[in-house]
């Protein structure tokens, strides 16, 4: 009976020991996955903080192209400008009239924009709408 016993408590003892190894190596595991876990967590945010460094950076851009949209030339310089465009259509629709309809020596702009959308078309494999 004594070596049957000693047998349990030796088999007892291996199981404690292989079970207090187990438990140390799942530990390991939940140690490095909660680092795995930290060090995406800090790059999610690093990620987050440069969209918004950037996105604060268009915004400012845009605030300033708009700032200067909005700001308004002089009267006098302003019909100036409306005198020089209309000057500038009128020789546009001078020159209209005078080309020929075939536009024998020129670059026909329907054929251009038709290779526009064929590039389009070519480059992303879909048609443009």
């Amino acid at each position: 009976m004594t070596r049957i016993h000693q047998n349990v408590d030796e088999m007892l003892l291996r199981l404690t020991e292989e079970s207090q190894g187990e438990t140390e190596l799942i530990r390991a595991l939940g140690d490095a996955i909660r680092r795995v876990d930290e060090q995406l967590l800090r790059e999610v945010r690093n990620v987050t903080i440069q969209h918004e460094m950037r996105r604060e950076a268009i915004v400012g851009e845009l605030q300033t192209l708009a700032t200067r949209l909005l700001a308004l030339p002089a009267r006098n310089a302003a019909r100036a400008t409306v005198a020089a465009i209309d000057q500038q259509a009128h020789t546009y629709e001078q020159a209209e009239i005078e080309a020929s309809p075939n536009n024998v020596g020129g670059a026909d702009w329907r054929q251009a924009t038709q290779n526009i959308n064929d590039d389009f078309e070519f480059t992303f494999k879909e048609p443009r709408h």
